[in-house]
């Protein structure tokens, strides 16, 4: 009968918790923070769909802008004047 060592075991465990931790998403927090400091501020709705955060804000030229963020890497994929 063969047996898989124990260190494959656990080198394979710990590969599928790192592909797990890739997948996980920004908190709330964390997605605040990071708009924060490209400069917007003034958040004022966040809706996440599917993979994709939709922000609305205002930007550093008090602009207001309606973004679209990735969920698991937190870059700004769309951003686009609001009405």
């Amino acid at each position: 009968m063969n047996m898989i060592p124990r260190s494959i075991l656990l080198i394979l465990c710990l590969f599928s918790t790192l592909g797990w931790a890739a997948q996980t998403r920004l908190d709330m927090p964390a997605l605040v923070k990071l708009l924060l400091a490209q400069g917007y501020h003034d958040i004022r709705e966040v809706e996440l769909e599917g993979d994709t955060f939709d922000v609305s804000t205002l930007d550093a030229r008090e602009q207001k802008v309606r973004l679209s963020v990735d969920a698991h890497s937190g870059k700004i994929t769309q951003q686009k004047e609001a009405d």
